[in-house]
């Protein structure tokens, strides 16, 4: 019988594959951190800050005191995509709009078709205007 002798890898060799399983390791951390607790920012992937995205959907709630309108996403930038229970954001400057009326963000329904246009400020989809495709009471 031979006996097999194993030798010690390289300090080179070592730190080379201590590296990738570190590399690995935050690919993964990262990668799930993005997945879970789905928001709207992390669907839309815009390039950075103040890139302008589009979102289409039906509002399931909205929150006056987070500013936060929570919604069914159907399409995002002209591209068919389902993404139930995410949210957006809005701010005193974001206008509804109606069949040429102006709207305030509260007054916007659970079941309401909207079409938002927006960006990624400070973490979150923000939108600057929102068009009521379809209103829930006009059904």
């Amino acid at each position: 019988m031979h006996r097999i002798h194993r030798t010690r890898p390289s300090g080179l060799l070592t730190t080379v594959f201590a590296l990738a399983l570190l590399g690995a390791g935050l690919l993964l951390t990262t990668a799930c951190g993005t997945l879970g607790g789905l928001d709207l920012e992390d669907i839309l992937g815009s390039g950075g800050p103040g890139d302008p995205s589009d979102v289409e959907g039906t509002v399931t709630r909205v929150d006056t005191r987070d500013r936060r309108i929570d919604l069914d996403v159907h399409e995002v930038n002209n591209l068919r995509e389902s993404h139930p229970d995410s949210s957006i954001y809005y701010d005193a400057d974001t206008v509804v709009r109606y069949q040429g009326d102006t709207y305030r963000p509260a007054d916007l329904e659970a079941g309401d078709q909207i079409a938002a246009e927006g960006a990624n400020v400070s973490g979150r989809y923000v939108a600057d205007e929102i068009e009521v495709v379809r209103n829930v009471r006009t059904r």
